[in-house]
């Protein structure tokens, strides 16, 4: 029996070995593989960590070099050489600058290469340095901005090079550069992470005349935050990131490589992160593992149920923590805070990675007036009702829904169907888009979507990456004209009109410069007795060979360059000058801009208070450009009327179309739009349209215009109709007085 007990013991033993040896040899693995995600994960922090670091210095280097060269006294200083004035009205940018972190050197450089200006040294000024500075002569050669990583003789820094003109003569760059070490501070100061830059030897011996000593696979160190850098093991290399031991403690290596302004490689930044912590905790725990097997081999089967429980609750917290880390980071990287749906991010990595058939992208209109009107409360609920919206429309269809910035949506068709399904799709979805009242916070809402999209079948060979910018293009088509949806196709030519746009603004500004700006009115007829009651002042730009343009070609250009105040005064001192020198009334468009920009704004009231004759001045309101904002523009009407002058709304019936809101603005004319007029002697439509107009003013005490008279049968209809006024190229065209 005692044999049998003893063989049975030895079994039983050897048996509970054999389990515990798989169990340790299972546990280790498992450990192994937690350690391997928490590095996968510091590895990841790196790469972001970098990213971010080397954004935000960039940036301020930018933002920098766009304020000095956007001031135009520094570029008018620069240009007469005055190096004094130049460096007063610099400085302070500078200092500012510099006192946040974000500079450490700036200066000015005239076109012929030589230094103007340097902001940290005013005295040191006159050498020429190109030879030696590839960057700085390619940007003075190509004239176009430059942001790169860049040697100098004495450091490595960042730097940021943007070309500035007068007029179309270029006569130099501003520059603006932080040391490298910028970066590495950023790296310690927000994760921990030491850092070193290590440049290719070969190319560093001809930027700098003392390069560093201690050099690594081809590379020389010449920046670093910690010691750690001087002293890096044997098997080190830049190319893989690995877990290294120096000095008693674990570091995660990683470097990315550093490109110069021609996108050559020319440098390493090599970060590490301290992980012995997570290392110690691996051993430790494997440690303590043994001790407890140990323990289990000694008590059998009772210490054995109980020590795997608390193994295997110490493997699953230890997954836990590795696993919402990466959660976490994924988080950041690809969710949008707001409505939690996948953001643009997202979407670029999936286009890589799955087979998208069709991008639609959505864009809510006129949001920013929904976030001013209603406040950005209601604008994030705003965004996340929609949202919510979008997932029922397509719950049963073979899409996915991503978050764009700002209030822009996107939709990514992941399976293959006809073109005519694609389509029937769509309208599914913008009519149920389109249908939806939203209750938010006791606001009404009603949200109108303009669409972009574009189809991978109709276009062979396009690639998936090419989808989100071809839907891009089609979304701003849709909205520069106006339109609800746009379908991309080749013929679009969204570069051509930026340049085209960028013409116009320039045409515009060196227009102002020279002067080169004249008024034309045209009459507006009683025709009851055929006298000319007042004339409309019609803007107009004289181009450089004497020849008239129209103001639908510029001033859509001036409003979006901001030069259009500008213009404004200009018509309203010429009206006003008139005044005083005819007999004669005239009428001054005013667009809702002219209201709410407040040196406009004054301007006109100031005329209106210096004029002996301002009852001979009307104001025509366009009603289709946002006079629903009552608190504003009543306020100028009020005060304007009071000044004596008269108001008119021009375009009605094209905007609101509401009966109501004139009502509670104090107008004294309406401006019946063209579009009823042109063809009133045999619509019949507009017929009715206008006879409703004109019987609602003569109630309210309103006279009316029609505008567009083109011919003798529509002043007639008019005439008939009891239009009170008349104008048009009938009675007479556009000309200078």
């Amino acid at each position: 029996m005692k044999k049998i007990k003893k063989r049975a013991t030895l079994y039983a033993m050897g048996l509970v070995l054999l389990l515990i040896t798989i169990f340790i040899v299972t546990i280790i693995n498992d450990k192994k593989q937690v350690l391997e995600e928490k590095t996968s994960a510091h590895r990841a922090l790196l790469r972001n960590s970098f990213q971010l670091a080397m954004y935000d210095t960039q940036k301020g280097l930018n933002a920098l070099a766009c304020k000095i060269s956007s001031n135009q006294a520094i570029v008018d200083a620069f240009e007469r050489g005055d190096r004094q004035k130049l460096f007063e009205l610099t400085q302070p940018y500078f200092q500012e600058a510099k006192s946040r972190g974000e500079a450490d050197l700036a200066g000015f450089i005239g076109a012929n290469g030589i230094h103007f200006l340097r902001m940290q040294d005013p005295k040191r000024y006159g050498d020429n340095l190109t030879d030696k500075r590839p960057m700085l002569a390619n940007a003075l050669k190509t004239r176009q901005p430059q942001s790169a990583l860049d040697v100098t003789i004495y450091r490595v820094a960042l730097v940021t090079i943007l070309p500035i003109f007068k007029g179309d003569r270029f006569i130099g760059v501003i520059q603006t550069s932080a040391d490298i070490d910028r970066v590495q501070k950023r790296l310690n100061m927000h994760s921990g992470i030491k850092s070193a830059i290590a440049f290719d030897t070969v190319k560093l011996k001809t930027l700098l005349e003392e390069p560093g000593i201690i050099r690594y696979q081809g590379y020389t160190l010449v920046s670093s935050n910690d010691i750690l850098f001087e002293h890096l093991p044997k098997n080190f290399t830049f190319k893989q990131s690995n877990r290294y031991d120096i000095d008693n403690r674990t570091y995660i290596i990683a470097s990315r490589v550093l490109n110069d302004f021609k996108n050559d490689p020319i440098a390493m930044m090599t970060c590490a992160f301290d992980v012995t912590d997570d290392v110690y905790e691996y051993e430790r725990e494997i440690r303590n593992l043994m001790i407890v097997s140990l323990i289990l081999l000694s008590v059998m089967g009772v210490v054995l149920h109980y020590g795997f429980r608390i193994l295997i609750l110490r493997i699953d917290r230890d997954t836990q923590v590795t696993r919402e880390l990466n959660q976490k980071l994924e988080h950041q990287l690809h969710t949008d805070n707001l409505t939690l749906l996948p953001n643009r991010n997202a979407l670029l990595r999936d286009i890589n990675t799955k087979p998208f058939y069709a991008l639609m992208l959505l864009n809510i209109d006129n949001f920013k007036e929904i976030n001013d009107f209603y406040g950005h409360a209601v604008g994030d609920q705003a965004l996340l009702t929609l949202a919510r919206s979008i997932k029922e429309a397509i719950r049963d269809l073979p899409m996915s829904l991503y978050k764009m910035p700002s209030d822009e949506y996107a939709i990514a068709l992941v399976e293959s169907m006809s073109f005519a399904q694609l389509e029937a799709s769509r309208l599914s979805i913008i009519h149920h888009l389109q249908s939806q009242h939203y209750n938010l916070h006791g606001a009404s809402i009603y949200i109108t979507l303009t669409m972009g999209m574009d189809v991978a079948l109709r276009n062979q060979g396009l690639t998936a990456q090419s989808l989100l910018a071809n839907a891009d293009m089609a979304l701003k088509s849709a909205k520069k004209r106006h339109l609800s949806y746009m379908l991309y196709d080749e013929t679009m030519q969204i570069k051509q009109e930026y340049q085209h746009n960028i013409l116009w603004s320039k045409k515009v500004k060196e227009a102002i410069e020279e002067k080169r700006f004249t008024l034309y009115y045209q009459p507006i007829i009683d025709p009851k007795n055929g006298e000319i009651v007042e004339y409309e002042a019609l803007i107009r730009m004289i181009d450089t060979n004497g020849s008239i343009i129209a103001p639908g070609y510029f001033l859509p250009a001036a409003k979006q360059s901001r030069l259009y105040p500008l213009i404004s005064q200009f018509v309203i001192e010429e009206v006003f000058r008139m005044i005083e020198t005819t007999d004669s009334s005239f009428s001054i468009n005013l667009s809702v801009d002219d209201i709410f920009d407040i040196p406009t704004k004054n301007f006109i009231i100031q005329k209106l208070r210096d004029s002996s004759h301002p009852e001979r001045v009307i104001f025509e309101l366009l009603e289709s450009e946002g006079i629903e904002n009552y608190q504003e523009v009543s306020s100028f009407i009020d005060e304007a009327k009071r000044l004596g002058s008269r108001i008119a709304i021009d375009d009605f019936g094209t905007g609101y179309s509401n009966f109501a809101h004139i009502l509670r603005l104090d107008v004294d004319l309406l401006k019946i739009d063209g579009s009823l007029i042109r063809s009133i002697d045999s619509d019949t439509n507009a017929q009715t349209i206008l006879i409703a107009v004109t019987e609602f003013s003569k109630h309210l005490g309103l006279k009316t215009v029609a505008e567009f008279v083109h011919s003798e049968a529509i002043y007639e209809k008019c005439v008939e109709l009891g239009v009170d006024y008349l104008q048009g190229y009938y009675l007479g065209e556009p000309k200078p007085l």
